[in-house]
């Protein structure tokens, strides 16, 4: 299923505006879009071939993890885990990624939307393909695979070694902050502007937050991560938006 939803957001690249009778606060061009889908697509093949050549840890080798070797900042999560916060999570990154969709509500931004798709796919695979990328280099092990608590069956999976950074995080900033850049560009004088930035400021740091609670990411993962989603988020509706500047 995960699958199947990154191949129709990689169609998403392809479509064409569907914006009529207004002027658009985007552009698009091969010299900005080829780039963007290029790498997009060809890191998250890379990063899901990689992924496959990666073997299980053994028990020994888990059972031998300290939790005293993790710096003080990160160690506080080695004491969490809930598969239900976990799910909180989940439900949160889920509400982020239909964020977009808002702008249906929306005159300007309904007839554009063929844009606001083609980027949203663009962020959301720019953002799981570095992901992910990182996930398989750094093969960071999750905070409650250290905790004694968890029963080792938990914690022999593949993806238990594949913290850093947070995905969850990252693509939750990625589309909230997508959505808010773009809906202040098509409403630069909506009295919401702030309320919507503050909310898609707060949106990724909940989640992060519920992550660190989960047992799933340390401090360090979901900073990162945090980061990473903001400026995929915000850079590529900027990207457009100074291609727009260069065009006229």
């Amino acid at each position: 299923m995960k699958k199947l939803f990154i191949i129709a957001l990689a169609c998403l690249l392809f479509l064409p505006s569907m914006g009529q009778g207004f002027r658009s606060p985007y552009k698009f061009s091969t010299q900005v879009d080829v780039p963007i889908s290029f790498s997009a697509i060809s890191v998250l093949a890379a990063s899901y071939a990689w992924g496959k050549s990666k073997t299980l840890p053994s028990e020994e080798t888990i059972l031998a993890l300290d939790r005293m070797n993790i710096n003080m900042f990160d160690r506080s999560a080695t004491n969490h885990y809930s598969k239900k916060i976990a799910l909180s999570s989940d439900a949160l990154m889920f509400a982020a990624m239909a964020l977009p969709l808002f702008h249906l509500a929306n005159t300007n931004s309904r007839k554009d939307f063929g844009k606001i798709a083609t980027m949203g796919a663009q962020v959301f695979l720019l953002n799981i393909a570095a992901t992910n990328f990182i996930k398989e280099a750094v093969g960071r092990t999750r905070p409650y695979v250290y905790n004694p608590n968890v029963p080792m069956a938990k914690k022999r999976k593949l993806d238990n070694f594949k913290s850093f950074f947070s995905g969850h995080t990252s693509t939750t900033a990625a589309m909230s902050f997508f959505f808010a850049k773009t809906y202040a560009d098509y409403n630069p004088n909506s009295k919401f502007r702030p309320m919507v930035w503050s909310l898609s400021a707060l949106l990724p740091a909940f989640t992060g937050f519920l992550r660190y609670k989960a047992g799933k990411h340390f401090w360090s993962d979901i900073i990162v991560g945090y980061a990473v989603g903001t400026l995929i988020g915000v850079g590529v509706p900027a990207l457009h938006r100074a291609n727009l500047g260069m065009n006229r």
